[in-house]
């Protein structure tokens, strides 16, 4: 019966401290360039609307990568400046297939590019063809998982069950 009680006065106080305590710690102020709670910085691809840039070329490869910090599916773009890797998704959903897109085809990109690895890559946002666009990330960065693939694009009939 003692042991209960000591139990019982052991974790009221517990509780009690961390009641206390736990206020406190989230009242700490966040450094500039730092996430509250996170004592690192910011990743440098944070994704900046204010940093995109658009780009126009010719597809000379699509491909899947399965490493690294940016897997998914990247395209190399042929521009007049050069071969840019455009990063376009991480979901499944978003490949070649889907997209509607092949080697050799005319593309606009809108983007920000970032650093991976100490190599360039733009984090596709939008992609233009000649006849759709496609949004791939958030104006925040954040990829969109829900492409639909072109077949399934057709109207369907929709057909509601119970009630009068």
């Amino acid at each position: 019966m003692i042991r209960y009680r000591l139990f019982d006065v052991t974790f009221l106080a517990a509780l009690a401290a961390g009641f206390v305590f736990v206020p406190l710690v989230g009242a700490q102020s966040a450094a500039p360039g730092t996430v509250t709670g996170i004592s690192r910085p910011l990743p440098e691809r944070t994704y900046s609307v204010a940093k995109e840039i658009r780009i126009q070329g010719t597809i000379q490869s699509i491909e899947v990568s399965n490493g690294g910090a940016l897997r998914g599916t990247h395209a190399q773009i042929a521009t007049a400046q050069g071969i840019v890797d455009a990063h376009l998704g991480v979901s499944p959903n978003v490949n070649a297939k889907t997209l509607d897109i092949s080697n050799g085809e005319t593309v606009e990109i809108t983007g920000m590019m970032a650093k991976e690895s100490g190599e360039s890559v733009l984090l596709a946002r939008i992609l233009t063809t000649t006849d759709r666009i496609f949004i791939l990330r958030s104006e925040q960065g954040v990829p969109i998982r829900g492409i639909v693939p072109r077949g399934n694009l057709t109207a369907t009939k929709a057909t509601m069950k119970g009630g009068s």
